[in-house]
């Protein structure tokens, strides 16, 4: 069965919508994970069969979407995911979201390893890490970036604590949250924003697990771009970082 012919039915609910009814940041990322976690799960390389047969679990890198046409609580969204390449023991895994008229909304890619769960380090293990490295389709979205980068100035905005209700069964924040901690640092006039969203990343560069501190802090590096980072308490470089571009044109 080819990947691309596996359609997915996108389920929205209304705490994905702020009052304005435009898209939260997370979202986005609840979207991209439900449909890969239920993609992976069919093709047997999902978290539970992973965890309990090789005690790995998939970490997410990276995801990044853009967004070709604004979200309505009314759609009815179809999304299609497949991995796409990568230097093992990356994975990339490219998505494409339409609506029911088959117009497509967005488009983006994820960047993913593998977790011992034993050893809480990457897995190097050739045998596990081929189980899941398929054959690869085309690329949806061009120029990904690997990291965060010509932020400008940073300035602090707020410092939080990481709560049990936060963390996932992999025993750290789950990928969903980051962007609900950025969403609480923004400020009205940024939220309202978010009806001309152009495209949104997130990368995960060190975990954070109950009981850490972290610190936010935003910059603003042009007109169309906003950039938030967390950085844990004691460290120097950022846990996460997440970069959104707005559209100027209206």
């Amino acid at each position: 069965m080819k990947e691309k012919n596996i359609k997915h039915n996108i389920l929205i609910d209304i705490s994905m919508y702020n009052p304005d009814c435009n898209f939260v940041p997370s979202a986005y990322q609840r979207m991209i994970m439900a449909m890969i976690e239920e993609h992976l799960d069919i093709l047997k390389i999902g978290e539970k069969e992973l965890m309990e047969k090789l005690g790995i679990s998939w970490v997410l890198l990276s995801s990044s979407i853009k967004i070709l046409k604004k979200f309505s609580p009314t759609d009815i969204i179809t999304g299609t995911t497949w991995h796409s390449g990568g230097r093992v023991p990356s994975f990339r895994r490219d998505f494409s979201f339409c609506d029911q008229n088959g117009e497509l909304m967005a488009v983006g890619a994820t960047i993913s390893t593998l977790f011992d769960n034993t050893t809480r380090k990457l897995c190097l293990d050739r045998n596990k890490l081929s189980v899941v490295n398929l054959e690869a389709g085309e690329i949806a979205v061009e120029n990904i970036d690997r990291k965060m980068t010509r932020c400008g100035e940073f300035e602090l905005v707020e410092t939080r604590k990481v709560r049990p209700s936060m963390t996932d069964g992999v025993g750290h924040v789950n990928n969903t949250k980051y962007a609900d901690f950025v969403y609480d640092a923004m400020t009205l006039e940024e939220r309202s924003r978010l009806a001309d969203l152009a495209s949104m990343d997130i990368w995960f560069n060190y975990e954070l697990r109950e009981g850490d501190t972290f610190t936010i802090y935003r910059a603003t590096p042009d007109e169309s771009t906003l950039c938030f980072s967390g950085v844990k308490q004691g460290e120097t470089k950022s846990s996460f970082d997440l970069r959104f571009k707005f559209n100027l044109e209206k």
